[in-house]
């Protein structure tokens, strides 16, 4: 395809609203649209109940330009950002408390996270640790691209990648999920060749990457590989194949090997009108999440070879919701999303199983009190230091602004009075005429990295470009 669409997937430019019916699971889902900034002012954005038939105006790639439920006043365009803080807000609501004074702000990352030129756009999708190694993946330049830190996160250095030009190249594809296992990394995405289809790169030291673009078992027009994860069993990759590619309604599809190669097709069943969007290890095997038509849904399997799909209790009040991202810290398993309203309101909310998924419970995250209150949504989360560490975006009159919520350890997955909802400031997190997003967590030691971007406004007000962020901080709860 060649205008600027993958299926169902990260990669579609906002165009003018879809006529005729919703699909059943695709452009309801918040993982499904990569907005990259152009050269033109864009037009203001459409509200959310008409973004859900197609438009979904978000900043996530996941690198969302959060639009949301209002139209996005700043102007974009690329450049250089030269970011002006002045605390979140925009001069709404109360003072930001103790906690979120608490979290550093993020910086600027351009001169670590490089494409092959200094004019290279970078996203960054995904990140992961092992020991002292981070890495980092994304795109650059419309490429798959990752980057490498072998001292924790303070020096990255992008990685090598081998494999044909048609997955490598600029405008190639992108990464979004990374996962380390016993055999080394491994990171899936989507690429351009043909109609679409998975991505994988898999290395064994995170220096150097083998680049593949199809996943034995499946065909890879229209497939999209969304998120990976490692356990005792091996590797899994969990994604959906597009309804425009088969016809009829998106498929939940998702792969297993006992090592960075060998992949066969899962057994996943409720797979019909269902698409899985994140996964993860648990003591028992794996958890994945994504949506079902347009509710929330979950499945798990012992070794990724046959998926069965558990019952989750509904959020009240949601006219669709789909879960992002899932994350387990022994057998507590916390999965988060984004639900909207009928008129057009979006929520964040988490589903938790305090018993490995055998029963779950929904639980709704707080909102910060500051801004307008039309849109708030769920960007990362990761677990972290015994307990849970998510993060997203809430509308302000400034723009977008980064909201961090956090369940300390002991305290019940299912609880939702435990969730702490915190609102830090500073570059990449909050600031007057900036959009600001933390597009993927992960945990190590006592130490929070965060990948994500900030699109700010010059000196004079002149509207600034994007760039990466790194926010590196002590876990705090």
């Amino acid at each position: 395809m060649n205008n600027g669409e993958f299926p169902g997937y990260e990669f579609e430019v906002p165009r003018a609203p879809r006529r005729g019916p919703r699909p059943v699971v695709g452009h309801d889902s918040l993982r499904q649209l990569h907005y990259e900034p152009q050269h033109t002012q864009p037009a203001p954005r459409t509200p959310v109940r008409t973004a859900g038939k197609g438009v979904f105006a978000v900043m996530r790639g996941r690198n969302w330009l959060m639009g949301l439920a209002a139209p996005v006043m700043a102007a974009i365009v690329v450049g250089i950002a030269v970011v002006v803080v002045a605390g979140g807000s925009g001069g709404n609501g109360a003072a930001p408390s103790a906690l979120a004074a608490g979290f550093p702000p993020a910086r600027l990352a351009g001169a670590d996270f490089t494409g092959t030129s200094p004019q290279a756009r970078v996203v960054l999708d995904a990140v992961a640790a092992s020991a002292a190694t981070e890495v980092a993946a994304g795109s650059a330049d419309g490429g798959p691209a990752v980057w490498a830190s072998a001292d924790g996160g303070t020096k990255w250095n992008r990685a090598a990648l081998a494999g044909p030009a048609s997955l490598t190249e600029a405008g190639t594809g992108q990464l979004t999920g990374i996962a380390h296992g016993a055999a080394g990394w491994l990171a899936v995405g989507t690429t351009r060749a043909g109609a679409g289809g998975p991505l994988v790169a898999s290395s064994p030291d995170a220096r150097t990457w083998t680049m593949a673009g199809h996943i034995a078992g499946v065909s890879a027009a229209g497939v999209v590989a969304a998120a990976t994860a490692a356990g005792r069993a091996g590797y899994v990759i969990v994604g959906h194949r597009s309804a425009s590619a088969g016809g009829g309604a998106t498929t939940a599809v998702a792969w297993s090997a006992p090592g960075l190669a060998g992949w066969t097709q899962a057994d996943v069943a409720g797979a019909g009108g269902a698409m899985m969007n994140a996964v993860t290890a648990t003591p028992h095997g794996f958890a994945a999440v994504g949506a079902a038509g347009s509710q929330p849904a979950a499945w798990l399997s012992a070794a990724g070879r046959n998926w069965r799909q558990v019952t989750l209790p509904q959020p009240a009040g949601a006219d669709r919701a789909a879960l992002e991202y899932v994350a387990a810290n022994g057998v507590g398993i916390v999965a988060v999303g984004t639900e909207f309203t009928a008129s057009g309101v979006s929520r964040p909310f988490a589903e938790a199983s305090a018993n490995g998924g055998a029963s779950w419970a929904v639980v709704q995250l707080p909102v910060p009190a500051i801004g307008p209150g039309t849109g708030t949504t769920v960007t990362a989360l990761t677990a972290a230091g015994g307990g849970f560490t998510a993060a997203g975006t809430y509308v302000t009159g400034s723009g977008p602004e980064v909201v961090v919520w956090t369940l300390s350890p002991g305290t019940p997955v299912t609880a939702a009075a435990g969730w702490s909802t915190v609102t830090p400031q500073g570059i990449g997190l909050a600031g007057t005429g900036a959009q600001n997003a933390l597009t993927a967590l992960t945990a190590q030691g006592a130490t929070l990295t965060g990948v994500g971007f900030t699109v700010g406004v010059g000196p004079s007000g002149t509207p600034g470009g994007q760039q990466a962020t790194l926010w590196q901080s002590p876990i705090r709860y």
